[in-house]
């Protein structure tokens, strides 16, 4: 489950349900309330519902409430694409603070940053490494946000069972709090609050990787249409476009 907007910058998501291991768009909500999903669980029917094994999006609440109402036998997981996102965000907020507090010269040294803190160091060149290593020997706290980001990188890409990320977690909860940083400790909470879902990724490595695809297909689909004023023909469109049969 993950949702999308059509127009960007207009507030109003769209709930993509989809398929992985068929490769389909099951359906296409037109927002993303509780009541919408719990609603389109009914229709499918308690047979179909039982028998959902595995069931993932990203810590939007509602997702998770009408999933867990609906979807008896069904284990959550928490998107990992979207808590690493969660954690990016939370590095962004604390270097604006470290920024700000920093003297001339540091934030001198500093400007420019936002995108190398949050980039993957593999994917960085030469140049950009040599840049960002400057940076980071500019401001230890900084350097902490940085390191603690590729930490957590690796976790989630090289734990190889729960029981080892959940050690894993644990570490990576106890260097954030020791940054003492607000916006830090705003993103623990959010891994104790969902701890389990998190860990559930590791059963079985699900995520959301799919649905961000399909969401761009949409998103090109929507441009080429020059948009849709009517959601009943823009998810006859997301539908037919997304059938095997019409591939």
């Amino acid at each position: 489950m993950d949702e999308i907007a059509p127009r960007k910058g207009r507030g109003r998501y769209r709930l993509v349900i989809s398929a992985p291991e068929l490769g389909i768009v099951l359906d296409i909500l037109e927002n993303r309330l509780k009541e919408t999903l719990e609603k389109w669980f009914d229709e499918r029917g308690v047979a179909w519902c039982a028998h959902v094994e595995v069931w993932c999006a990203d810590m939007w609440e509602p997702y998770h409430n009408a999933a867990q109402a609906k979807l008896p036998h069904a284990r959550p997981v928490a998107d990992r694409f979207h808590v690493m996102k969660n954690l990016l965000d939370a590095i962004t907020k604390a270097r604006r603070v470290i920024q700000k507090q920093a003297d001339a010269a540091t934030k001198a040294e500093l400007k420019g940053c936002r995108w190398l803190l949050v980039k993957n160091r593999d994917n960085l060149t030469d140049e950009e490494r040599e840049k960002l290593d400057h940076m980071l020997a500019a401001s230890a706290e900084l350097k902490t946000c940085y390191e603690l980001k590729e930490g957590f990188r690796d976790w989630f890409e090289d734990a190889p069972d729960r029981e080892t990320a959940a050690e894993g977690l644990d570490t990576c909860i106890t260097k954030a709090e020791a940054t003492g940083l607000r916006a830090l400790r705003t993103f623990v909470k959010t891994l104790h609050n969902w701890r389990d879902k998190i860990l559930n990724d590791f059963d079985g490595r699900y995520s959301n990787g799919f649905a961000e695809g399909v969401n761009l297909k949409i998103k090109r689909l929507n441009r080429r249409g020059y948009g849709y004023a009517n959601f009943t023909h823009f998810r006859l469109h997301v539908l037919v476009a997304f059938d095997p049969v019409s591939r």
